[in-house]
């Protein structure tokens, strides 16, 4: 019984396109409304919080979500039109899928292009936060329609269609943030495959309304999907992330155990604190400020969405970090992180003796500026080349003799 319920109120989303016009001042059930509400928010925060854009991407994230949310009250006009024009049934299954993903994904050109969307995943988090705030709305019309059952349906939307509607928004996003930097064929291509995946999805969606016994239990498995998809596009970004980092750390002269060491995880979290223990908060802070900026530059440099002015500025806060935390803490910082001593690299130059790095290659880096004082040392015992025979080594070398009488 639960079960057919349950379905007829699926059914009932996706009908009433053409009076999209009221809201939940309009006495809308107020558990339901809360429930349509809170609900795709807090799964929204979840999914920023996967994503690490921090208050980077906060304001296109709060932007996408109130476009999504005002976008209703345009896409209704249209679909009105379709209805208009061919029928209802067309309007389900092939005009709603067109027009809403098309409006949702309105302002996502322009909010992925800003250089605070820095690569996919920004992307996705924001295409995410416009098809939330067009769930939202839509919930609160279908809410006011059926305020006997708004509890009812209320869970039934936040457990389908909402999904639906955020995770092929996020879709959309994704695509367009990951051809910012490509050439003009390709990003046309990737935001059209993308919205055609979107459409594709939300067809399929409607369809499953539309037959004689629809089934809840499949309405509700094709819309989880959905946000599960594009959960996986933005957890996908952790580890392409580490690798993108790792890649950047290599090209800067970096061992391969040390780019380990670098990319984070629990070890390395330990180590931070035993090294703001050491060296007081603001290394420890720098330190952890470092490792962040360096995976930031790793994902700018590979497939992020910044200029090359965008990453050299990056890169020269980096170098400012370097020299706050200073010589000595980061000599420590190269004694206990999981270095391979055989393998060369910046930290790995940093434990060899002065003797021992004097003849090779400058180091890269803050490092490089210690060739300044190395360079004029002595020559290592056992050098073959002659020594100096003047300046203050060659008085060294060879003392006065005394006179002869």
């Amino acid at each position: 019984m639960l079960r057919n319920v349950t379905g007829l109120l699926l059914a009932r989303m996706v009908a009433g396109h053409a009076t999209l016009t009221s809201g939940p001042g309009e006495g809308g059930n107020v558990t339901g409304t809360l429930i349509a509400t809170i609900v795709p928010v807090v799964l929204l925060l979840g999914i920023v919080a996967l994503g690490r854009g921090g208050w980077r991407t906060a304001p296109l994230i709060a932007i996408g979500l109130l476009w999504g949310f005002g976008s209703t009250w345009l896409i209704v006009d249209v679909n009105d039109a379709w209805a208009r024009k061919f029928t209802l049934a067309s309007l389900f299954v092939v005009g709603a899928p067109i027009i809403e993903e098309i409006g949702k994904s309105l302002l996502s050109p322009v909010l992925t292009g800003m250089r605070r969307c820095s690569w996919f995943v920004d992307g996705a988090v924001i295409g995410l936060a416009a098809g939330t705030g067009f769930a939202i709305r839509e919930n609160w019309v279908y809410l006011d329609r059926n305020k006997a059952e708004a509890v009812s349906l209320a869970f039934a939307r936040v457990t389908s269609a909402s999904l639906m509607h955020a995770g092929c928004s996020a879709i959309v996003g994704a695509a367009l943030a990951a051809a910012a930097r490509r050439g003009i064929l390709t990003r046309v291509g990737l935001f059209v495959a993308g919205l055609a995946l979107a459409m594709g999805i939300h067809s399929g969606f409607n369809r499953l309304t539309r037959v004689s016994q629809p089934s809840a239990l499949i309405i509700t498995l094709v819309g989880v999907l959905a946000f599960v998809y594009a959960v996986g596009i933005v957890a996908l970004g952790i580890p392409v992330s580490a690798r993108w980092a790792r890649k950047d750390m290599e090209a800067r002269g970096l061992s391969a155990s040390e780019q380990v060491a670098l990319a984070g995880g629990s070890s390395v979290d330990d180590l931070l604190d035993e090294f703001e223990h050491r060296f007081g908060s603001a290394a420890g802070e720098a330190a952890g400020d470092l490792i962040a900026l360096q995976r930031r530059i790793g994902i700018l440099s590979r497939g992020g969405t910044s200029d090359d002015r965008g990453i050299a500025a990056l890169t020269e806060q980096a170098d400012d970090l370097r020299r706050r935390i200073g010589v000595f803490p980061m000599m420590w910082l190269r004694s206990h992180l999981p270095v391979n001593p055989s393998e060369s690299g910046l930290f790995a130059d940093l434990g060899a003796s002065v003797t021992d790095t004097a003849g090779a290659g400058a180091p890269a880096g803050l490092w490089a500026n210690l060739g300044a004082t190395t360079n004029d040392l002595p020559p290592p015992a056992g050098n073959t080349l002659p020594p100096p025979s003047g300046g203050l080594w060659g008085a060294v070398n060879n003392p006065p003799q005394a006179d002869q009488e």
